[in-house]
């Protein structure tokens, strides 16, 4: 932050106004300084005590803005100051509904934690997350029967005690790979199982009170009749409680009460092992290859960058992908997504997206966007990219700017570059 006008701290101060972090307060309203600053320490209410107060305490509110800023969570703190503030509100909601596609443009692909509001509905990163589930994401075609769950506490959602209790009620039908588990949740909408360690699906809070606002509801709706205009199962299961099922009556409903109790797990487990018996059986590997693309398609946008005959090694979330003896990524738990060799990079590049074009050089460390000749306008900051010259695969790693930024920027790292050609 550059400049910021002082004026408005003076007028307040002429009117006896003391500005807090939380809004505003008059002097006469003030029973007892809730401030420990020099100027509140002495007790005074005059002009200048007013004012000495005011300046300490935008010094302080900027010094969070820094803070908040460096730390990644901005929009949680802008969204906490709106909550008691109705005209930053109204600025937020028009600045989300005007320019959703400058902010998502410079929105991380992964970040801090969402401490979730009402305002958190139009966040830009959950509003992209909710596209890419309905534009990108392509469910396992193994996948016959639709489950749907409620959200849990604890992120990702298979490692809670709730949600392992719907997995043993799942296994228990004894042909688990044709069913496939999509979480209910507010502000995501609707998160396929598969994209549990990405973000924003795993680094959300929200209260849990069991009441949906109407936005909230009408979010949801449309989420799910989006998605299964494009993704298509012959059973849906509502295991939802009364509070979600309530307005999303869709599918056969299993809940008695609470998801968990023992009545709604019996009821669940009956009615997969009578659906799921129905089908021949897939195998756990199959299932797992079809995750994979599963959370492919949502990251590149392409389920199929990758051959048919690569084979999984390690165990969920450790995931590495290898084809002929090379391995040609992995998924990294803490960002939910693949990250790339070279040679899975190569493969990469065949599809003509995610690429930075630069100069004749083989980057070692970082590529700076002073040699960066053209990008992906897909690339957000976090993504992972592959660095191309003349068609030939320099390196990979992580984009660390947006494929515009890359291009016009003269300054700054482009890429932080993991693996390069040697």
């Amino acid at each position: 932050m550059d400049i910021f006008d002082s004026i408005s701290l003076i007028e307040k101060a002429r009117k006896g106004v003391f500005l807090f972090s939380y809004g505003a307060c008059h002097a006469d309203e003030l029973y007892e300084m809730p401030c420990s600053c020099p100027a509140c320490m002495k007790g005074g209410k005059s002009f200048s005590d007013v004012l000495e107060h005011n300046y300490y305490a935008a010094s302080s509110e900027l010094k969070t803005i820094r803070n908040a800023i460096r730390n990644g969570v901005f929009r949680n703190l802008v969204e906490l100051r709106a909550s008691s503030q109705p005209e930053i509100a109204s600025m937020l909601r028009i600045f989300d509904s005007t320019y959703y596609k400058f902010q998502e443009e410079r929105y991380p692909i992964a970040s801090k934690k969402i401490i979730s509001s009402p305002l958190s509905l139009k966040r830009p990163d959950v509003e992209r997350f909710r596209r890419r589930v309905i534009g990108r994401y392509i469910k396992p075609p193994s996948a016959k029967i639709l489950l749907l769950l409620p959200c849990s506490a604890k992120k990702p959602y298979s490692f809670s005690k709730s949600h392992s209790i719907f997995r043993r009620a799942i296994n228990s039908c004894k042909n688990p790979g044709v069913v496939h588990e999509v979480v209910v949740t507010s502000p995501l909408g609707i998160v396929p199982i598969e994209l549990e360690l990405t973000y924003p699906a795993a680094h959300y809070d929200i209260s849990v009170t069991g009441e949906w606002s109407l936005d909230e509801q009408e979010m949801v709706k449309k989420q799910l009749e989006s998605y299964l205009q494009k993704n298509e199962y012959d059973i849906i299961i509502n295991h939802l409680p009364d509070d979600i099922s309530g307005f999303l009556n869709v599918g056969e409903m299993t809940c008695e009460g609470h998801p968990t109790s023992n009545s709604s797990i019996e009821k669940l487990s009956t009615i997969l092992r009578k659906e799921a018996g129905k089908y021949d059986m897939v195998s756990k590997s199959s299932r797992i290859m079809e995750n994979i693309k599963s959370i492919l398609s949502y990251q590149f946008g392409n389920a199929e960058i990758f051959p048919e005959e690569c084979r999984i090694k390690g165990k969920y979330p450790n995931f590495k992908i290898f084809h002929k003896g090379k391995q040609l990524g992995m998924m990294v738990e803490s960002r939910g997504m693949f990250s790339l060799t070279i040679e899975g990079g190569k493969m990469l590049a065949k599809s003509n997206s995610y690429f930075v074009h630069i100069e004749d050089f083989v980057p070692h460390g970082s590529v700076f966007e002073v040699g960066d000749v053209d990008a992906d306008k897909k690339i957000r900051c976090g993504d992972e990219v592959v660095a191309i010259h003349d068609d030939e695969v320099r390196a990979v790693g992580v984009a660390e700017m947006n494929g515009e930024e890359m291009v016009e920027s003269v300054r700054g790292e482009a890429i932080k570059v993991r693996h390069y050609k040697k």
